[in-house]
């Protein structure tokens, strides 16, 4: 799945996003606030500056994801656990 689907995909309503692979994607300063990516494949991928305020990240799997500034208010993270040196930068808290 490439950015302008998802883009398309979330425009239209949807935010069930649930198992798919967005392994790579580039969605820089993307408005996904709301969004299901539960288990979804988010490895390498570039979600900077994005909003996914109340978004579910649970079995998402974030190895290498660019998360800087992005607004992760309220959001459901994976288990507990990240592998991410980016997260540090991440309105996380916030």
């Amino acid at each position: 799945m490439d950015a302008n689907e998802v883009l398309k995909r979330y425009a239209a309503g949807n935010r069930d996003f649930r198992q798919e692979n967005w392994q790579g994607i580039s969605l820089i300063k993307a408005n996904l606030s709301g969004v299901d990516l539960s288990g979804t494949n988010l490895r390498n991928s570039d979600l900077s500056g994005s909003d996914l305020s109340n978004a579910n990240l649970n079995w998402a799997s974030l190895k290498g994801a660019n998360l800087k500034r992005t607004n992760l208010r309220g959001t459901k993270m994976p288990d507990g656990r990240l592998h991410n040196d980016l997260l540090a930068s991440a309105n996380y808290f916030g």
